[in-house]
């Protein structure tokens, strides 16, 4: 019988790896995957202790593990990658890598131990992790899509970001270079560029800054911060056979701020 356009959301069965899991955005886009059918590989940071997302998920028929991972240590990367697959034998279908660090610092008050932790995180193991976790869809043969989770600082010039900023364009163009040379692989690789979302690391800024929070919201045509659970189509859109066909794409879920 035909396929319901409803079925190429559905990835039962699959495997995603989630990183940032614990966090707002990285919470929604697993939950979401857990909804649709997949299982759950959270990587999250030593000593989290965090326990919100794996509750959430406990209520849905899906697998879900988890592994510490300190995302500024390349040899863990590495080694948590060929844990998961090579010990204990998941295969990896999907990748979000949501994990990062922000901090507002002028450029000239920017020290070297923020600046590197920054690039550490948001940029080299971003790199690392798809690297090694690709290296892995193509020996099993069977495609797979990755999904970065950058940000609008990426495409557009903001201040007393610039560490940052310059870490998400790096992405953005990750997500270009591999998307290039995995489609010969089936591997879609695409990336998300979220404005401003009220999450707990912003909503300090939202209920304790009213002039930040209404600057954000006169340049934001739909006039509101966008909130976690706006992710979830759109990122499980890329992450299902909905987006086969569509790879090397740098998505803004902004509520129109890129346009002005």
């Amino acid at each position: 019988m035909p396929q319901s356009v409803l079925d190429l959301f559905r990835i039962d069965g699959k495997t995603a790896l989630v990183t940032g899991a614990n966090g707002g955005i990285g919470g929604a886009i697993a939950e979401a995957l857990a909804e649709a059918g997949a299982n759950i590989i959270i990587l999250q940071v030593p000593g989290d202790t965090s326990t919100a997302t794996k509750d959430t998920l406990a209520r849905l028929p899906v697998e879900v593990n988890v592994y510490d991972c300190d995302l500024a240590k390349v040899d863990e990367i590495k080694q948590c990658v060929t844990d998961i697959t090579s010990r204990d034998g998941h295969q990896i279908d999907i990748l979000v890598n949501c994990a990062g660090i922000s901090g507002h610092k002028a450029i000239v008050d920017m020290d070297d131990d923020f600046r590197d932790r920054v690039f550490n995180i948001n940029m080299r193991a971003n790199y690392i992790l798809t690297q090694e976790v690709g290296k892995h869809m193509i020996a099993a043969g069977k495609g797979g899509k990755v999904l970065n989770i950058s940000s609008l600082a990426g495409m557009v010039a903001m201040t007393n970001i610039s560490a940052y900023a310059g870490t998400k364009g790096a992405v953005n163009q990750f997500t270009s270079a591999f998307a290039n040379e995995w489609a010969v692989h089936n591997i879609q690789v695409n990336c998300l560029c979220p404005g401003y979302i009220l999450t707990p690391l912003t909503r300090n800024l939202y209920e304790n800054n009213p002039a930040f929070k209404e600057s954000i919201l006169s340049r934001t045509p739909m006039g509101r911060w966008g909130v976690p659970e706006d992710l979830k189509g759109i990122a499980l859109f890329f992450c299902s056979p909905a987006s086969d066909y569509i790879t090397g794409v740098r998505m803004p879920v902004d509520g129109g701020m890129h346009g002005r």
